[in-house]
């Protein structure tokens, strides 16, 4: 079992740094509420940290990262189904709501609201392979299914965005 050192904790820190925003991103964009995707963002390092501690940290990585919030994300919708919120809470919640955060992700808000309008499925494919600029197998990894699922995903996905985007297309907004 790999013992970690400080140059091990250096280069974790540095992994951190250079991930950390797109894992929150990816989080908030999957979850809408920024601070259950802090709580998964944060989850899924400390499961990374505990990870290389018994695997090493070189074997530590992109897709790695993505598969472990990928899965956070949906225990955490699987809560909130089977946990619906108060209606004051939500009321509460989306007075910071997701548009508020999202220049954070992406300059044109009427791209953003489009892929908003997607499945959970197919944002993630979205957000991975465009957005976070991940291979077909790096996002296949981090979503835990096939390349092919991830082709035939991204394909529908640019199926529901063609309608909604091409008369803002048309008029020169993006």
């Amino acid at each position: 079992m790999p013992s970690t050192n400080a140059q091990d904790e250096r280069h974790f820190t540095q992994f951190m740094e250079e991930y950390g925003d797109k894992a929150l991103r990816y989080a908030f964009v999957t979850l809408h509420v920024r601070d259950d995707a802090e709580d998964v963002a944060q989850e899924a390092f400390v499961r990374l940290w505990r990870h290389a501690k018994r695997h090493g940290v070189d074997n530590l990585s992109p897709a790695l990262l993505f598969h472990t919030l990928t899965n956070l994300c949906r225990d955490r919708m699987r809560y909130y189904k089977r946990h619906p919120e108060d209606p004051t809470d939500i009321l509460e919640t989306t007075q910071q709501s997701a548009m508020d955060e999202i220049p954070l992700l992406m300059d044109d808000m009427n791209v953003l609201e489009a892929v908003m309008q997607l499945g959970v499925a197919e944002r993630q494919c979205i957000l991975l392979f465009y957005y976070m600029d991940r291979s077909l197998k790096e996002t296949a990894t981090a979503l835990g299914v096939s390349e092919q699922v991830v082709k035939t995903r991204l394909y529908r996905a640019r199926q529901h965005l063609r309608p909604l985007l091409e008369p803002i297309w048309k008029e020169g907004l993006i």
